[in-house]
């Protein structure tokens, strides 16, 4: 079963286009338990606001949609992520991404064994600068 993803490195996901929009920043910030007021005319204002990195997190398509996934196991479990910032992100900007799946292991555990996938998506502004690199484990069991 382990071939199949092997077999599959390298594979990209569809392109997508996203807008940070200050209401889906506001939800972001709620869940975080950060504080102010992000009310119209508050922290937020209109739009320029420098969002967290860690916000592009939205814009990734959970589970992956990596076809060679249904090869092994039958469940998602996260593994972790990390996130390196290159470039301010700000309300109203666009960007782009599309996941890569990078590598794959299998290993054993208590419960048998499992494989344990990394995915990394760029986030770039339309004319290519690179905002944000998202570098996420997925665990198949």
């Amino acid at each position: 079963m382990i071939e199949a993803l092997q077999e599959a490195v390298g594979w990209t996901g569809p392109l997508r286009e996203d807008v940070v929009e200050r209401r889906h920043l506001v939800f972001f910030l709620h869940a975080i338990g950060a504080t102010g007021d992000f009310g119209a005319s508050g922290d937020l204002g209109a739009s320029g606001y420098e969002v967290p990195p860690t916000f592009t997190a939205c814009f990734l398509d959970e589970p992956p949609s990596l076809p060679a996934a249904a090869s092994y196991g039958s469940g998602w479990l996260n593994g972790g992520d990390r996130f390196e910032y290159h470039a301010p992100l700000r309300v109203g900007d666009v960007i782009v991404s599309r996941p890569r799946f990078t590598g794959v292991v299998e290993k054993s555990g208590s419960a048998g064994s499992f494989a344990l996938l990394t995915f990394e998506t760029e986030f770039r502004r339309p004319g290519g600068e690179l905002v944000v690199r998202h570098i996420g484990s997925r665990i198949r069991k």
